[in-house]
C-alpha cells in the first residue's frame, strides 16, 4: 500500500504509520531486529510527514516512541531510551486532557522514564516514571481493557523505587497494584504471565526485606504458575525462569533445603540459555546463575561450581559496559568467587584477581 502511495498523498502519512506497526508486531513475534530498523523508519516517516496540528500527530509520536522503546530493551543503546522519552513527552504534551488516548501516552512515557532510572539509576527518572504512571492509572476507567496493564506498570515503578530507597510502603505498593492487575486479567490472556511474573517479585522483594516465608512461599507459588503458562518461544519464558530462580535462591539462603538451590540452578540456567547474546539481560542472568553455582559450592564444596560460578560471573562482568550500575556490583560478586576458589586452594593469583576486581568495584 506504502509502495503504491504518492508522495504528497494525504493517506501516505498514515500507512507509513501502519506499515511501521506491522514490522514492530513482526519484531516481537520473531526478534529480528531489521524489523525493528525498519519500524523506526517509517514511523518517523510517517511523523515528518505529519503537520502540526494534525489530529493523529501525537498518536504517530506515541507509536515512534514504543518502536525506540522496543530497541532499547533488545540492544541497550541510550540513544534509543532519550529518544522515546523525548518523542513520548512530545505525544503527552500535544494530547488533550480528555482524550481517550491521554493516558496510553502517559503509561508509555511513564515505561521510558522508568527505562531510563533502570539503566542509569537517576532518581529523577523514577520519580517521574511514578507520576506520570499514575496519572495513566487514575485516567483509566476500572472497566477499560487497559486498566491491567497500567496497574502493573505502576507496581513495577513503585517497585524500582523501593529497590533503590528501601521504603517499605513502596513494596506494599507493588504488591497491591500487581495483584489488582492479576485479579482483573482472564485466564487466557497472553499478559497473564507477566503479571504473575510481577507480583513474585514484589514478593520476594518484601521477603529480602522482612524475611517473612510467606512472601517467598507466595513468590515461587506465583513464579511458577508464570513458568507454567509461558510456552516454549513466549518472549517472557526466560525472565519468568530467571525469576523463579531467583525465589529458589532465596528460599535456599533462609532454609537451606538443597533441593531448593538445585531447582535455583536449573531454572536460571534454562534462562541463560533462552536469552540471545546482544540481549540486555544476557549479563544479568549470567551473573545470577553465577550466584547459584557459588551458593551451592558454599555448602557442597564441589570445585566445579566454583569453577562455573566464576566462569559465569566473568562473562556477566565483561558485557556490562562501563558506567552500568550494576558494573561494581557484578565486580564485585566476581571478587567473592576468587576468593571462594582461594579459600579452598590457596592459589595466589585468585587471591590476586579478587583484589583487583574488588579494588575495580
Amino acid at each position: 500500500a506504502v509502495d503504491l502511495t504518492l508522495d504528497g498523498h494525504p493517506d501516505k502519512a498514515a500507512r507509513l504509520n501502519n506499515l511501521g506497526n506491522a514490522f514492530q508486531s513482526q519484531f516481537h513475534r520473531l526478534g529480528d531486529l531489521g524489523d525493528i530498523e525498519n519500524a523506526i523508519l517509517v514511523k518517523q516517516q510517517a511523523v515528518d510527514l505529519t503537520p502540526d496540528g494534525h489530529p493523529d500527530k501525537a498518536a504517530r509520536l506515541n507509536n515512534l516512541g514504543n518502536a525506540f522503546q522496543s530497541r532499547f530493551e533488545r540492544l541497550g543503546d541510550l540513544g534509543d531510551i532519550e529518544n522515546a522519552i523525548l518523542v513520548n513527552q512530545q505525544a503527552v504534551d500535544l494530547t488533550p486532557d480528555g482524550h481517550p488516548d491521554k493516558a496510553a501516552c502517559l503509561n508509555n512515557l511513564g515505561i521510558a522514564f522508568q527505562s531510563r532510572f533502570d539503566r542509569l539509576g537517576d532518581l529523577g527518572d523514577i520519580e517521574n516514571a511514578i507520576l506520570v504512571k499514575q496519572q495513566a492509572v487514575d485516567l483509566t476507567p476500572d472497566d477499560h481493557p487497559a486498566k491491567a496493564a497500567s496497574l502493573n506498570n505502576l507496581g513495577s515503578a513503585f517497585h524500582s523505587r523501593f529497590d533503590c530507597l528501601g521504603d517499605l510502603g513502596d513494596i506494599e505498593n507493588a504488591i497491591l497494584l500487581n495483584q489488582q492487575a492479576f485479579d482483573l486479567t482472564p485466564d487466557g490472556h497472553p499478559d497473564k504471565v507477566l503479571w504473575l511474573n510481577n507480583l513474585g517479585i514484589a514478593f520476594q522483594g518484601r521477603f529480602d526485606r522482612l524475611g517473612d516465608l510467606g512472601d517467598i512461599e507466595n513468590a515461587i507459588l506465583v513464579k511458577q504458575q508464570a513458568v507454567d503458562l509461558s510456552p516454549d518461544g513466549h518472549p517472557d519464558k526466560a525472565a519468568c525462569l530467571n525469576n523463579l530462580g531467583n525465589a529458589f535462591q532465596g528460599r535456599f539462603e533462609r532454609l537451606g533445603n538443597l533441593g531448593d538451590i538445585e531447582n535455583a540452578i536449573l531454572s536460571k540456567q534454562q534462562a541463560v540459555d533462552l536469552t540471545p547474546d546482544g540481549h540486555p539481560d544476557k549479563a544479568a542472568r549470567l551473573n545470577n546463575l553465577g550466584i547459584a553455582f557459588q551458593g551451592r559450592f558454599d555448602r557442597l564444596g564441589d570445585l566445579g561450581d566454583i569453577e562455573n560460578a566464576i566462569l559465569f560471573k566473568q562473562q556477566a562482568v565483561d558485557l556490562a559496559p562501563d558506567g552500568h550500575p550494576d558494573k561494581a556490583a557484578r565486580l564485585n560478586n566476581l571478587g567473592s568467587a576468587f576468593q571462594g576458589r582461594f579459600d579452598r586452594l590457596g592459589d595466589l593469583g585468585d587471591i590476586e584477581n579478587a583484589i583487583l576486581v574488588n579494588q575495580q568495584a
